[in-house]
């Protein structure tokens, strides 16, 4: 990379093996990242071209907006990024547009904002969906004519940049609910980019692990590793703060380890703890668990049981089948046909 150092409160990404333009931007040789890293290649060609990245904290959204911007012909110029849920609503307007002396009280010069700083380069519009609709429709003008004003000023400003965006939530719901402009989503997304979760690509998990080790050992005069049984738990927990999440945690392990080999006393309580503690709490139900006297309806006990675990496993995951699936060692097909009302009309799938 050409002197980009570590990226601040983000996972930095590479791709394994190839040794091409995305190596040191993009790890994973699972099947999503693969598809993430063809896209990002596609779009990079396309200067101009707004993008949305989808995905849950942590999974690298301004990584794939950085890499996008690398390998762009913008690259000479700036990666400006904005968090759009980091500055209060009265603070956006000028922060974005930059404000003109004597605009209000605290006015007392003419600043520059984001859209002038990232001229000629990409601008990252982080958790956009937290934008007051008032500015939304500022946005979206600026997006069809590259001109905006700043905050007080009459003259308009004319730029050259990328607008990328990226958001944790569901925006499409956000727009059902006008609480965000359907205009400016589809302006937003003409290309998008769906970022999987870190639990659903744990074959990327040592790779990844490899990588953050690295820029350890750099500083070291020998180098550290991660043991069978430390990896064993890491890959099978399930990383709710994602990539971010396992950096941190890498991090945790090299700080206590004492030799070259960080082991499982050496990872967070949390991280040891998480591959037994649901069995250890089915254990403890079980032996709660008594048959009574005068017996029990067990296919509705069992019914009962099953349809809360589905509904809990859908609830967090938001509703995406495939991932809940995967909570409950099923397939998408055998979830869809225990789901309420499904069994009627969908032919009962092989068992597991």
């Amino acid at each position: 990379m050409k002197g980009r150092g570590v990226l601040p409160d983000c996972e930095q990404l590479e791709e394994s093996g190839e040794g091409d333009s995305l190596a040191g931007l993009i790890v994973g040789r699972s099947s999503a990242m693969q598809r993430v890293a063809a896209l990002v290649r596609q779009i990079a060609r396309y200067p101009s071209t707004t993008i949305m990245l989808q995905g849950e904290s942590g999974t690298g959204k301004e990584v794939v907006a950085r890499a996008i911007h690398e390998l762009s012909s913008r690259s000479a110029y700036p990666f400006v990024a904005l968090n759009c849920a980091a500055i209060p609503e009265t603070l956006l307007e000028s922060e974005l547009f930059g404000v003109e002396m004597g605009a209000y009280t605290d006015a007392r010069s003419t600043r520059e904002g984001y859209l002038l700083h990232a001229d000629g380069g990409t601008l990252f519009l982080d958790e956009i969906g937290s934008m007051p609709l008032v500015l939304q429709a500022k946005l979206l003008r600026f997006l069809e004519t590259r001109r905006f004003r700043r905050v007080g000023g009459t003259k308009e400003i004319h730029v050259d940049l990328r607008v990328i965006s990226a958001t944790n939530s569901d925006l499409q719901a956000e727009v059902k609910r006008k609480a965000f402009r359907d205009d400016l989503f589809y302006r937003l997304k003409v290309i998008t980019i769906d970022l999987p979760p870190l639990r659903t690509r744990p074959e990327d998990i040592a790779l990844l692990i490899d990588h953050f080790l690295q820029s350890h050992n750099s500083r070291r005069e020998s180098p550290l590793r991660m043991s069978q049984e430390a990896l064993g738990l890491l890959q099978r927990y399930p990383w709710p703060g994602n990539v971010r999440e396992l950096r941190n945690v890498v991090e945790h392990g090299v700080i206590l380890c004492d030799d070259d080999e960080i082991l499982p006393e050496h990872l967070p309580e949390h991280v040891r703890l998480a591959g037994t503690s649901a069995s250890q709490r089915l254990q403890e139900l079980q032996q709660l668990m008594h048959l009574p006297p005068e017996g029990v309806d067990l296919p509705a006990f069992l019914a009962r049981i099953e349809q809360t675990f589905l509904q809990e496993a859908l609830e967090r995951c938001e509703g995406n089948q495939v991932r809940a699936a995967h909570l409950l060692h099923i397939s998408r097909d055998q979830l869809r046909y225990r789901l309420p009302g499904k069994r009627s009309s969908v032919q009962r799938p092989p068992a597991s």
